[in-house]
């Protein structure tokens, strides 16, 4: 528990956990309670601790109360219900536009946030969920980190509306989001958590990019070899057989054919010399 002037300092949460409507509300009702509790005012945001009256309140001989008491003084419940309304009020981004006011008490704008952000939609949640699990990874477009991004969005925004999925279940999701022709390769993925199931999955992405890369440059040494012989083949003069299959082998990275004859369109071969 905090004590002295510490209790006054009302925190500034980070922006992911400011309350900026339903994506936010969990991060944001978390801090506030773990906030409140570790200074001893949970009663004022739950409102087991009803505001004193000059008229019941029996002041004591000694003063001030505990910070934790559950029977202030009139001016110490103002104070430290002033002090938890603060931390909700000052971190939402904005006030107004969710509808609370800052004179509410604390526990009266708890009610109200709880239920507009807790009252279960089970049509939305069904839409999370099964926009989660329809999410499928296309190599050919998109890169594995940015599948990855778009998975733990998907999945914070199901938490976020009041779904559950655990991590187990997530990394299952992962792997049933994977290509048809990845199939063999993720049958029998190593480790158990989600973080796993990623780091295996970027292994087998660059692996897969690597041998397609180098696929395509051969296919495009070929292309251009081809493209290039039949440039020379219309320009018919001047020009060999020779000469022609030396240009493709060289395109190739390849030592040329013997007499360069064999490597020679067969238009180029008919052509007579001049």
């Amino acid at each position: 528990m905090l004590s002295g002037n510490s209790i006054l300092n009302v925190p500034t949460f980070p922006e992911a956990s400011q309350l900026s409507g339903q994506d936010t509300w969990q991060a944001f009702k978390d801090r506030v309670d773990l906030q409140v509790q570790v200074r001893g005012l949970k009663g004022y945001l739950d409102g087991s601790i009803p505001k004193p009256t000059s008229a019941t309140y029996v002041y004591p001989a000694q003063t001030p109360s505990s910070i934790d008491s559950h029977f202030p003084s009139p001016g110490e419940w103002i104070q430290r219900e002033r002090m938890v309304a603060s931390i909700i009020y000052l971190n939402c981004t904005n006030p107004v536009g969710i509808g609370i006011e800052k004179d509410d008490s604390a526990h009266k704008t708890w009610q109200y946030l709880v239920k507009k952000y807790e009252s279960r939609n089970e049509q939305r949640i069904h839409l999370a969920d099964t926009a989660l699990r329809a999410q499928k990874y296309n190599p050919e477009t998109t890169k594995m980190e940015e599948h990855e991004k778009k998975m733990k969005n998907l999945l914070k925004a199901l938490h976020n509306l009041g779904g559950s999925c655990n991590d187990y279940q997530f990394r299952h999701i992962v792997i049933t989001s994977m290509p048809e022709s990845w199939k063999d390769y993720v049958l029998n993925m190593p480790g158990i958590f989600s973080t796993d199931a990623f780091t295996y999955l970027h292994r087998l992405y660059l692996d897969k990019v690597s041998r397609h890369t180098e696929g395509s440059d051969d296919y495009i040494k070929d292309k251009v070899a081809a493209l290039v012989a039949q440039h020379l083949a219309s320009l018919g003069t001047g020009t060999t057989a020779a000469s022609v299959g030396q240009r493709e082998a060289a395109l190739k990275g390849k030592p040329p054919s013997p007499g360069g004859t064999n490597t020679a369109p067969k238009q180029l071969l008919a052509q007579p010399h001049q």
